[in-house]
């Protein structure tokens, strides 16, 4: 299925020359007169290799279908990461260089995709937003308000970030996992 590069986003699947790319992250840069660019972080299915791809804006890629089945996170093994297919109780165990986008977010019994290319699990699907607890942060100064500014938290999965100052430690706090902020 054609795709045109606008409207590319994170998580796509890509057959370049024959290959299969999984995007991670998205760069756009126009200038002046001439036309937009998109460059685009990818990671090689095979291989696992990240590669950077660059397109002008207008350029028709081939997106390939994946299936995607629901799942859930089950615990970290010595290097790599078990998950359960929820229909079929299937375990995958995925080493951490194919789905190192989505480890800082992972936490115990998440609920999450897992797509699938030929049989073969290609990556991990997160939720937009996951709710963690903060762990660890600095005491908040009286006066704080919570549009005040930020300070920087470890939250339960070790997971770092800026939260609102008059956030402390036990509190719950949404993080977008696509752009990694505090929600």
């Amino acid at each position: 299925m054609k795709i045109d590069t606008s409207n590319v986003k994170k998580g796509v699947v890509l057959q370049v020359e024959g290959k299969l790319f999984k995007v991670i992250d998205i760069g756009h840069t126009h200038t002046g007169r001439w036309s937009a660019t998109y460059t685009f972080k990818a990671k090689d299915i095979v291989n696992w290799w990240n590669q950077q791809l660059t397109y002008k804006s207008w350029t028709a890629l081939e997106q390939v279908e994946v299936q995607t089945k629901n799942a859930i996170f089950l615990y970290q093994g010595l290097d790599t990461y078990s998950f359960m297919e929820q229909d079929t109780s299937e375990i995958y165990d995925l080493p951490e260089d194919q789905i190192e986008d989505v480890v800082p977010y992972l936490k115990e019994n998440l609920d999450c995709f897992i797509m699938l290319f030929d049989g073969n699990v290609i990556g991990v699907i997160l939720p937009n937003v996951i709710e963690y607890t903060i762990a660890e942060t600095v005491p908040g100064i009286k006066g704080d308000r919570s549009t005040a500014g930020k300070k920087p938290a470890t939250l339960d999965n070790w997971l770092e970030t800026m939260v609102a100052l008059h956030l402390e430690v036990g509190a719950t706090v949404r993080i977008n996992t696509v752009t990694g902020d505090a929600a």
